[in-house]
């Protein structure tokens, strides 16, 4: 990460988020939001150290946080798409556009030529393989376009615990039914996004294990994250991966790989 190039200070974002963020559902109730504030902080400073410039078209896929945020924050023309209608009305009230955006189809929405489409938290919960789903992100995308994602690590150590405990690391394998909202459908490696990556005919400028902030959905799984923090010394036993894909063919390649 390209730390040269942040300019908003921990202060300002929480600010914004605290406003604009915490107190609206969008896709989740109230207490995610609260829990996963320092998850979108990380994924804030990815998307800031790109060094894109205001007026960037940006599409924020789920959700629709970090599309708030860069608006506000970076001054980005920012989009937010979803499969369903229930971020809508907190999206247009923060005075965004919303479209559908259904990432299990092949008919993309009209929308393109995009500086960044940003897919946090995701490709995990979609049962096709992820090579699949960038490659139809991949239209959206301007030459030389960037997708910033995120995922659980599929190694991560909570997964570790999961199996020795005899629980179950991944929801039902299936295809969604009208209105349902799918759990974990699988969990990658690095060494398996990169490969998916590459296979839809993006380049790579960034992809690494990261710990993600996230402090769990319940007080076992917040103590159990305290507990477990020193394991995240070791890179692919942390819990999530971060990638910055770009879109072959103009502009120079970014230059904060690690």
């Amino acid at each position: 990460m390209n730390h040269s190039l942040q300019t908003v200070s921990y202060a300002t974002f929480s600010q914004t988020y605290e406003s604009h963020i915490q107190g609206r559902t969008f896709v989740e109730n109230l207490a995610y939001y609260r829990r996963c504030k320092q998850r979108f902080w990380k994924s804030f400073q990815y998307i800031e150290a790109l060094g894109l410039p205001p007026g960037s078209r940006v599409l924020d896929i789920g959700g629709g946080i970090l599309a708030v945020l860069v608006s506000r924050l970076l001054k980005f023309d920012a989009i937010v798409g979803d499969v369903n209608e229930r971020a809508r009305k907190d999206v247009e009230d923060l005075g965004l556009k919303f479209v559908i955006v259904d990432l299990f189809s092949d008919e993309t929405p009209e929308i393109e030529g995009l500086d960044l489409v940003i897919l946090t938290e995701v490709i995990e919960h979609i049962p096709q393989p992820p090579y699949v789903v960038l490659g139809r992100i991949k239209k959206l995308l301007a030459p030389g376009g960037r997708l910033f994602l995120t995922t659980p690590n599929g190694h991560r150590f909570r997964n570790l615990v999961y199996m020795a405990l005899g629980k179950e690391v991944l929801d039902i394998y299936r295809y969604p039914e009208p209105g349902m909202v799918l759990g974990h459908q699988h969990e990658y490696t690095l060494k398996q996004m990169l490969w998916q990556a590459g296979h839809a005919g993006f380049e790579t400028e960034q992809a690494e294990y990261y710990e993600d902030g996230f402090k769990g959905a319940s007080l076992p799984a917040r103590i159990g994250r305290i507990l477990a923090k020193p394991v995240g010394v070791i890179p692919y036993m942390r819990n999530g991966i971060a990638m910055t894909l770009r879109h072959p063919g103009g502009g120079e390649r970014f230059s904060g790989n690690r």
